[in-house]
């Protein structure tokens, strides 16, 4: 005599499968919310997970940084209350300067071969003094 519990069950003219049943329970949960996670105040490099933010989390400023699935619901979000140090916005960050490396808007000495602007911008004059004439 076997104790184990059926996989399906009849009724007069109808008959369900267990698994079935627990299949769509797993959907409908999944269709009502996932985990409630901890926001990161900025994303972890290299742990091999794939890192996504949402902002305005709780009525929070700063960015939420979590692992997963992209726009996760703010509602599963949250700030952790030991989660204290700020994160900068995607543009504010700052990276050293390489002094090798010139700036963009830095100043370049003078080239004899670049054609300096006349001062009443005319361009038949540039024009001539380039060809020499």
């Amino acid at each position: 005599m076997s104790t184990a519990a059926p996989l399906s069950y009849s009724w007069p003219g109808r008959s369900i499968d267990v698994r079935v049943v627990a299949f769509f329970l797993l959907l409908i949960g999944q269709a009502f919310g996932g985990e409630r996670m901890s926001c990161e105040v900025q994303p972890v490099h290299g742990d091999g997970r794939e890192w996504h933010y949402r902002t305005k989390v709780g009525g929070d400023p700063r960015t939420c940084w979590y692992p997963g699935e992209p726009m996760k619901p703010r509602s599963e979000l949250y700030w952790d209350t030991n989660t204290t140090n700020p994160s900068a916005a995607a543009g504010d960050a700052v990276e050293p300067k390489d002094p090798a490396v010139p700036e963009r808007n830095a100043v370049e000495p003078k080239d004899a071969t670049v054609l300096q602007p006349h001062p009443d911008g005319n361009f038949a004059e540039r024009w001539r003094a380039l060809d020499g004439r």
